[in-house]
């Protein structure tokens, strides 16, 4: 009889589970059902790989649907026909862009919802059966052409690199690290040679600083000396320009008698220089006789006369 009742307990526990269970799948389907949802259309030109059925639809990052199909566009067979859910609260209109986004770095896709603020607004396009959603370049897109050039550059980078590091360059690099070792290594002796030679100018600047101040000294002592020489000079310069002018007018008003004295007067005034010269000559000598021999002069000279050889 116990056995009977404990079956009975289990049983009526087992069935309030299941109808708790049953209760809430209702309740949660009945929540999910209050949502509205509107369907579109979107074609990707190329690739989706990674977008899947029932990935998330977002709307500046709020997610606003799901993917519900994806499939080969039969009008052209180079695009992809996604279908979407999207809930009708949400702001789609003509300048709604849908791209393609990373989901971190796990490389599944999910369809990212913008709004085209250059475009005109406006209603959507129809599609086959739903609405169309312009699609536009995503960056996962962009990644995907600009890899072959990021390809190409990384190839020509790795190139350079060799050509940077390659055995000559190396050796050169070598090289001038050696020369800068030797370099540091005079360095000391190079600081006290530039130290002496800083000393040297000091001690050279003070010479002409002293040098300076001695030619001030003798400038300021010799100032009116210099001064008054210079008056002289220039007292001297207008002396002689004033005889050089009457110089010049004296030739230009006696020039006859001047070219009659070159003619005629000078050769008897050389014959006269000259006769001059011999009559000072003439008179040294006499002089030169009666310093000698004073007593000539009042004395008339014994004159002796010259042997003659037999």
């Amino acid at each position: 009889m116990d056995r009977d009742a404990n079956y009975v307990a289990v049983g009526a526990f087992v069935l309030l589970v299941i109808a708790m269970a049953g209760s809430f799948v209702l309740w949660y389907t009945n929540q999910q059902d209050q949502q509205v949802y509107l369907r579109y259309e979107i074609y990707f030109p190329g690739t989706v790989s990674g977008l899947t059925q029932g990935s998330p639809v977002r709307y500046l990052g709020v997610d606003v649907g799901k993917v519900t199909r994806i499939l080969i566009d039969p009008q052209q067979r180079n695009r992809v026909l996604v279908i979407a859910d999207i809930e009708a609260t949400a702001p789609i209109d003509g300048r709604t862009r849908a791209s393609l986004s990373l989901q971190g770095i796990t490389g599944l896709l999910f369809i990212d919802l913008e709004q085209d603020h250059k475009a005109a607004p406006g209603t959507l396009a129809d599609g086959l059966h739903y609405p169309v959603i312009r699609s536009a370049p995503s960056d996962f897109d962009v990644l995907l052409s600009s890899l072959p050039a990021l390809t190409t550059h990384l190839v020509e980078l790795a190139d350079r690199f060799n050509q940077v590091f390659s055995d000559d360059n190396v050796r050169s690099f070598k090289a001038t690290l050696d020369n800068v070792r030797l370099a540091s290594e005079r360095l000391p002796a190079t600081v006290r040679d530039v130290q002496d030679l800083l000393a040297d100018v000091r001690h050279m600047t003070q010479e002409v600083q002293a040098a300076a101040a001695d030619l001030r000294g003798i400038e300021a002592h010799a100032g009116p000396d210099l001064e008054s020489a210079a008056a002289n000079a220039r007292l001297v310069s207008d002396n002689l320009a004033r005889t050089s002018e009457r110089l010049d007018r004296f030739v230009a008003e006696n020039e006859a008698g001047v070219s009659r004295f070159t003619r005629q007067s000078l050769p008897e005034f050389e014959q006269l220089l000259r006769e001059s010269r011999q009559a000072a000559r003439d008179f040294r000598d006499l002089s030169r006789s009666l310093k000698q021999n004073p007593s000539q002069l009042i004395y008339e000279p014994n004159y002796r006369g010259v042997e003659v050889a037999r």
